[in-house]
């Protein structure tokens, strides 16, 4: 597998910038994942992000075009993993607005990535 995994890094390494035109060749309406952290605000202990984590489940579970969220935490920030249907469900949540609400809440810009999720895996059931 490493051997594997060694290859196709090096092969994607080696196409330069036509990797960055994998993108705009997804088919239209096609999964998107997204990761957000923002630094956690000096004072917030974990208990108080994870109680917070707790609180907005019923926001998220309400939010057109999400599948699946993980909130997601560590030493110094906070966030969450995101699989959303296609992107523009996530761009429709992550407007002008969101970026402002997180910026006067914690004080810090939140750092947005998305990623095209062409295949997922599910073991929950297993």
């Amino acid at each position: 597998m490493f051997r594997f995994t060694a290859i196709l890094l090096a092969g994607l390494v080696s196409l330069g910038p036509a990797v960055s035109l994998l993108a705009k060749d997804r088919p239209a309406g096609s999964p998107v994942a997204t990761i957000v952290t923002i630094k956690t605000p000096p004072g917030i202990t974990r208990p108080m992000l994870e109680g917070g984590f707790k609180q907005a489940v019923p926001v998220y579970e309400k939010i057109p075009g999400l599948i699946r969220k993980y909130f997601i935490v560590n030493g110094d920030s906070f966030g969450g993993m995101y699989l959303w249907k296609d992107r523009a469900s996530a761009e429709a949540w992550y407007s002008d607005a969101w970026k402002a609400k997180a910026r006067a809440t914690y004080g810090s810009e939140p750092q947005l990535t998305y990623f095209d999720a062409p295949v997922q895996i599910d073991r929950s059931a297993k």
